[in-house]
């Protein structure tokens, strides 16, 4: 045994993983230091999940050769690797809803008694230690299904955390977490580099691998690309090396003669969530930017002007005529296109194929006879993928196989496929790389330019900053901020957190 791998905590070696009519890695090198922090970057697609899973027992059906402390190992099942003490956070949470926080942490690992009794207190005390470990206030006795995504993102970390790993694969841990459930990963990050645990940190957030990389990986189209310490490399090497192009221009913008006001909200009331006495306006031609901290309700505002939720009082106007929407079906017969944050569980049907969901939003357009016509099905959604670049070899995948930016690109196939002339965009380039971004803030001015009206709900600041003509700044169910035409060039990170911020 060579010397370099005794030094190693883990080596990969000529990874190669092969999905039906796709070679999904190729040849592919990762390696691990103890008491590192090794980032795995890429574009969705690039392979970054696909590599980690096979490392992790997810996906047997790997070749190549893992070294695990300096012995070469077969990962046959999740539960061999947590053993050896591999363990994983998932970008997808793998939870079970009806069952408690604490029973989730410790699935299949129940403490017992004697008689093979479970040890409920003990459990539940663990898991309350592991919640408070990661600076939580989570109830351990609470059920997964009804706590928030980002809730279940703090659950999916002290479960893997739980098995006290020497290497913790984390897969877009923050994507749905807050700023302060964000800070108290990163500490826990910090004293599991102390204790000589590795970490695999795989992020679409640049700025987190800023701060948390010792070294970096890239990875493009399932090949291995380049494994540099982090001080080497500037972000422009970083987004070129990733996307094997230059982007020379990260939010482009197009000057659009802004129409009419498409959106009119006066006064709008929901005690549920909270929404106060909210007022605001989007006009055709311009993207309208919300932001706020999590629980600011803009998400909850969104799907009440969908109809997706009752609101108690207020007047909604579309295209200046008063309307009172009470369903989906009421929001989207107005135009209305709702793009949710969430789009694997609300926003697509996964085992359904990309043409299926397209077809989803304007199905009756396509009956003739009581039948689907699916000649001119296929040719109107394949304009459609072929538009937005939907990398994919057939229409007739399923939606499931695709990576988040092409499944987010099949969202938007399918509200171009309605009559909306209104988009709500809530996150939506979340869990999406860079190059995907571009192309989705492309898309975005595509719609602006075609008269539309777009609404883009978001977390991320530069983003918010980058692609909005108008801003609204929420906090504790309240608009508290706006930039307009007049005060926008005054809008920065700065001054819309101190909105953000305000309290009521």
């Amino acid at each position: 045994m060579s010397k370099k791998s005794k030094e190693y905590l883990l080596e990969m070696n000529d990874i190669t993983v092969r999905f039906p009519g796709v070679l999904a890695l190729d040849k592919v090198h990762f390696d691990m230091y103890p008491g590192e922090v090794h980032a795995l970057l890429g574009e969705n697609g690039a392979g970054k999940s696909t590599i980690m899973k096979a490392l992790a027992g997810v996906n047997r059906h790997y070749e190549g050769e893992i070294i695990w402390k300096g012995e070469p190992i077969k990962a046959e099942s999740i539960v061999e690797q947590n053993e050896r003490g591999i363990s994983i956070i998932f970008q997808e949470m793998n939870l079970l809803p009806n069952l408690t926080v604490a029973e989730n942490i410790f699935f299949g690992r129940h403490p017992t008694d004697s008689m093979g009794m479970v040890l409920w207190d003990k459990m539940n005390n663990d898991a309350r230690e592991l919640l408070d470990s990661i600076g939580t206030n989570i109830r351990e006795d609470a059920l997964i299904k009804d706590l928030t995504v980002g809730a279940m993102q703090m659950v999916e970390i002290a479960k893997a955390l739980s098995f006290e790993s020497d290497l913790v694969i984390m897969d877009e841990p923050t994507s749905a977490l807050t700023n302060k459930e964000t800070e108290n990963l990163f500490e826990v990050i910090e004293k599991l580099k102390q204790r000589d645990v590795g970490i695999v940190y795989i992020s679409h957030r640049l700025e987190e691998i800023d701060l948390l990389a010792d070294r970096i990986t890239i990875l493009r189209d399932g090949k291995y690309i380049l494994t540099e310490k982090k001080e080497n490399l500037s972000r422009e090497d970083l987004i070129s090396n990733m996307v094997g192009r230059e982007i020379d221009d990260f939010y482009p913008r197009v000057e659009v003669e802004v129409g009419d006001i498409a959106l009119k909200v006066e006064n709008l009331n929901q005690e549920l969530n909270g929404l106060k006495d909210i007022s605001f306006f989007a006009r055709a031609g311009e993207t309208t930017g919300f932001y706020g901290l999590m629980g600011a309700g803009r998400t909850e505002l969104m799907r009440a002007i969908y109809g997706a939720d009752h609101y108690d009082s207020g007047d909604v106007y579309i295209w200046g005529e008063k309307t009172n929407i009470k369903s989906c079906e009421d929001g989207k017969n107005k135009g209305i296109a709702f793009l949710t944050e969430d789009r694997k569980t609300q926003g697509l049907i996964l085992d359904f194929s990309i043409s299926e969901n397209i077809s989803i939003t304007n199905i009756d357009a396509l009956i003739s006879n009581f039948k689907i016509n699916l000649k001119e099905e296929k040719e109107r959604n394949q304009e459609l993928v072929s538009k937005l670049q939907v990398k994919t070899p057939s229409i007739q995948q399923k939606t499931l196989n695709l990576s988040g930016g092409n499944q987010q690109k099949v969202v938007i196939c399918k509200w171009l496929n309605s009559d909306s002339n209104i988009f709500i965009f809530d996150e939506p380039t979340r869990g999406i790389d860079v190059g995907a971004k571009t192309e989705i803030y492309s898309i975005i001015n595509s719609l602006k330019e075609e008269g539309n009206a777009v609404i883009v709900v978001t977390s991320e600041l530069p983003e918010l900053l980058g692609v909005s003509d108008h801003i609204y700044v929420m906090s504790n169910g309240r608009i508290s901020g706006e930039f307009d035409n007049d005060t926008l060039a005054t809008a920065n990170q700065k001054s819309v957190m101190r909105y953000a911020t305000k309290e009521y």
